[in-house]
């Protein structure tokens, strides 16, 4: 009997179809030790959702990287109804929440994750690295399952967060609650630019560095919205959160043996999906440094996120510009952008707040001017708009 009768490469199919088989292959999940959400589908066959609500309560350790968490209910309240069909949630026999994925065999995907299962330092709260770990891979047929701390399967701009309560898994947060102070939103830039330089130290071209392929180790489902407000905070305070980067479908590991020392790639190998991509893309560069070109990705972020709030922390401009810039050899690397990020933490308020919610910016990263609100006396100092003449770098 074929277990996986199509192409896991394919990313266009019926969704219903999808969660129909995922549910036919619960037996073969179980042999191995993990039981699958529960499977509801929808009466109406023309509605394009399911439901998936956890089967059990949790019981087993919740130490990292299993995430901390809270709801009012521990079963109904992390059911979920939204997918695409890639990525199904399954808890272990301790009742912990995990997150399971279909991969292509021979995939650069599979590759990446069986480098990432091997790291014990995406274990440890301490020395954690900031790239989200696999705990498990199942190989099936020619294919495989990558077992992950459950994540929440893509929205639009959305953040994923891990809490200590007493239930355990991975889930997801969209932007409100936000950050209480903008020391707060620099940590949480620090980590991404640490998941990126462990990244490239593995030689990892992720591709795709967006909002939408982050999470953090924190997530609520209460009914009284004021009561995840006082979980992040309080969290936040203690600086128990950690952010981190996932999703490799679209990365490529990059061996020296393959790709040389100091890879150059043609132009052809970035990610087609941004709206607003970074420099050498739109100026048409016939090749480009795929380590430079993810920390453009992950400028643009900081730019969408957190360019309105920059009179709040000025220092965030030069970081930014220097993150985005098309000059390739006055662009940050990781390391140099992440330098930076900790000159920031030492100089911005820890009560300094920051708005509610943040505003998202509805231009393109080119448009903003990101000194205009600045003073004179610090724009003078630090050059507007790239060319920078003070920072410890």
């Amino acid at each position: 009997m074929v277990l996986i009768p199509f192409d896991p490469g394919i990313i266009q199919f019926d969704r219903n179809d999808r969660w129909q088989w995922w549910d036919s292959m619960r037996s073969w999940f179980a042999e191995r030790g993990y039981t699958l959400y529960d499977y509801l589908p929808d009466g109406d066959s023309d509605n394009k959702f399911a439901y998936w609500k956890p089967s059990r309560h949790c019981t087993g350790s919740i130490d990292f990287p299993y995430p901390y968490m809270g709801s009012d209910d521990d079963r109904t309240g992390y059911a979920t109804g939204y997918g695409e069909g890639r990525v199904v949630f399954a808890q272990d026999n301790e009742g912990r929440h995990l997150a399971i994925k279909l991969l292509k065999g021979g995939s650069e995907e599979v590759k990446v994750s069986k480098l990432l299962k091997d790291e014990s330092c995406l274990h440890d709260f301490e020395s954690f690295p900031c790239v989200l770990p696999v705990l498990d891979l199942l190989p099936c047929e020619d294919h495989w399952f990558a077992v992950m701390p459950r994540s929440v399967q893509k929205r639009p701009l959305s953040l994923h967060v891990v809490v200590q309560l007493p239930l355990c898994r991975w889930g997801e947060v969209d932007y409100t609650p936000w950050f209480s102070t903008m020391y707060h939103a620099v940590l949480h830039m620090r980590c991404l630019l640490k998941g990126l330089i462990f990244l490239q130290s593995r030689r990892i071209f992720h591709r795709d560095v967006a909002h939408r392929n982050i999470l953090v180790n924190r997530l609520a489902y209460f009914r009284d919205r004021r009561k995840t407000f006082s979980m992040q905070f309080e969290l936040e305070k203690e600086e128990k959160l950690r952010y981190a980067l996932f999703d490799f479908d679209r990365a490529v590991l990059l061996d020296k043996e393959t790709y040389g020392e100091n890879p150059i790639l043609p132009i052809h190998f970035v990610n087609q999906g941004f709206y607003s991509p970074p420099y050498e893309r739109l100026l048409g560069y016939p090749d480009f440094d795929p380590f430079k070109y993810d920390v453009a990705c992950l400028g643009i972020y900081f730019d969408e996120t957190f360019g309105d709030h920059i009179p709040a922390a000025p220092l965030l401009a030069p970081l930014i510009d220097r993150m985005l810039t098309a000059n390739i050899e006055k662009r940050f690397t990781a390391s140099q952008a992440l330098d930076f990020t900790e000159y920031i933490l030492s100089n911005v308020s820890r009560t300094i707040p920051t708005y509610d919610k943040p505003r998202i910016w509805m231009g393109s990263y080119y448009d903003r001017d990101r000194w205009k609100d600045l003073p004179e006396d610090f724009v003078t100092p630090h050059g507007h708009p790239i060319v920078i003449t003070a920072f410890p770098v």
